[in-house]
């Protein structure tokens, strides 16, 4: 597989194609006028304007071929330089790592044995700056190498875009005539009609999406309804006092609930903000680039990036096979007492509640979030990946299931209860659960009484590792870190089911990696 996109032997070849083109186009303007030139009879004479028409018009278009000939035939010669330039540096690339590989181990092992010798001496103290020195180099060669690949791709995009503008300007040149306007007009009719086409496709989109909301949301409400009349049912067994007790627990809660949803859904939108929160230099324990194994890592930490009452979303982007991929992992729920002192966080008891039981609501919490994806430059068509655990998780499944504005691909979370939205079946699903966790099971609050899913979603519902019973409930079933560790034993599971989860991932190029943070 080449380094960079593009087939220069085939684009070389169609550019040769395009010139031989152009030079018929030359030789028939020729022989047509040539054909009646010293002949002077009446229908000879009408043959030759009939001739000096077409020549007229070959003529005329006769620079659009020539100039995108002549740009396309420069841009094959750059591309074929860029691809040399670029694979001999993947090859330096590769020497290098295998050089800094065992350059680092070379430094490790001296290390180990100074650090093992009671009195180490001089001659094998004196290695030390050496291996460090070859270290350094092999870090800075594969510098070099990644910043040569880089190079060669700006100039085969730079080459590309000069490219275009010949072409363009060859077009524009003789973009004159009646045909053309004509061509312009239908080509505008044309344009007009798309517009209004995908105006109609996106609005029924958007009336699919609100009735979708509107119905899960009457279901999740509905259900919220039996749980508090389950508990009215149960006071009154125990009489007049078991009655009142009941109903005024059920008033509680009721009024509860309205106020805890309304107080979110009428906060504006917070105002989001680009952050760096290691101040460029990540901690030692940290990867540097993620992957398909340490992906629910970053659940865990963006709650701890987020523990001062702040929301931190994390939004990493790779060079994929076919373009963009980006990565969005959502925090959990970082402060469950907002009702009694709200210190400032969105993703809250209140969002909790509100996505959970009114997904035809729009909480603080997703509204920021869709601004830090706005920020980070997301486009409508670019995948998405999302990433959650607990209300992470949440927000996930239902930014997935009710929003249609983005290229929504894949979904991996772990305790959440997302078993009830209606995420298509073109977005791969993973939900890790574990048994004695009860926030994946809040489903059956929501009205899900066993939803069955397709080939795109696989749950996996084990025990948690190192349980920590107390009573018989094992207390530790929902923790970020335990879920990862359970989602890493279960990854050859993960990538047999879902293998287009890796176009997400790209250890050997292109990563950038930025934070998105916001306070109510």
């Amino acid at each position: 597989m080449s380094v960079l996109p593009g087939r220069p032997a085939e684009l070389a070849w169609r550019a040769a194609t395009l010139v031989t083109s152009a030079e018929v186009i030359l030789e028939v303007i020729n022989e047509l006028r040539g054909i009646v030139d010293d002949d002077e009879g009446k229908a000879v004479r009408a043959l030759y304007e009939q001739n000096e028409q077409i020549s007229s018009e070959l003529e005329r278009i006769h620079p659009r071929y020539k100039g995108t000939a002549d740009a396309i035939t420069e841009y094959a010669v750059a591309l074929t330089d860029a691809h040399a330039r670029a694979e001999s540096a993947q090859d330096d690339l590769d020497d290098a790592l295998l050089v800094q590989v065992s350059a680092d181990r070379a430094l490790e092992d001296l290390n180990d044995r100074v650090d093992a010798a009671d009195d180490p001496s001089p001659s094998l103290t004196d290695q030390l700056p050496g291996a460090q020195r070859a270290a350094d180099d092999a870090v800075a060669s594969v510098s070099d190498a990644r910043a040569s690949i880089e190079a060669a791709r700006e100039a085969m995009n730079d080459a590309a875009e000069a490219a275009i503008r010949k072409i363009d300007a060859a077009i524009d040149s003789t973009n004159e005539g009646f045909w053309d306007g004509v061509g312009d007009f239908f080509s505008d009719i044309g344009d007009f009609l798309a517009g209004i086409g995908e105006w109609i496709g996106d609005f029924l989109q958007g009336v699919v999406d609100l009735l979708k909301k509107i119905a899960d949301t009457i279901v999740a409400i509905l259900g919220a309804l039996v749980v508090l009349l389950l508990i009215h049912a149960v006071g009154a067994l125990f009489g007049t006092v078991g009655l009142i007790v009941a109903a005024v627990v059920v008033g509680v809660l009721a009024a509860f609930l309205i106020a805890s949803i309304v107080s979110d859904v009428r906060k504006g939108t917070p105002k989001v903000s680009e952050t760096d929160p290691y101040a460029g230099a990540l901690p030692a324990d940290m990867p540097k680039d993620p992957t398909l194994a340490n992906v629910l890592d970053g659940t865990g930490e963006v709650d701890e990036l987020g523990k001062n009452a702040d929301t931190v979303v994390k939004i990493t982007k790779v060079l994929g096979p076919d373009g963009w991929y980006y990565t969005v992992t959502l925090p959990s729920t970082q402060e469950w007492l907002s009702r009694f002192g709200d210190q400032g966080a969105v993703n809250d008891l209140d969002s909790n509640l509100a996505l959970i039981l009114t997904p035809a609501l729009q909480t603080q919490y997703e509204r920021a979030v869709l601004e830090a994806m706005d920020q980070a430059g997301i486009g409508e068509n670019d995948p998405v990946m999302l990433v959650g655990f607990s209300q992470g998780g949440i927000m996930a499944g239902h930014l997935a299931a009710y929003n249609s504005d983005y290229n929504w691909q894949a979904v991996v979370v772990s305790g959440a209860p997302i078993d009830h939205m209606p995420i298509p079946d073109s977005v791969d699903v993973v939900s890790v659960q574990h048994n004695g966790d009860p926030v994946p099971n809040l489903d059956l609050v929501a009205g899900d009484l066993g939803t069955e899913h397709g080939s795109n979603w696989t749950t996996i519902n084990v025990d948690p590792p190192d349980p920590d019973a107390v009573l018989g409930v094992d207390v530790g079933a929902h923790n970020a870190l335990k879920y990862s560790r359970t989602y890493q034993d279960h990854l050859a599971e993960v990538q047999a089911s879902h293998p287009d989860l890796a176009n997400f991932f790209n250890e050997d190029g292109y990563v950038d990696v930025s934070y998105h943070h916001w306070k109510e």
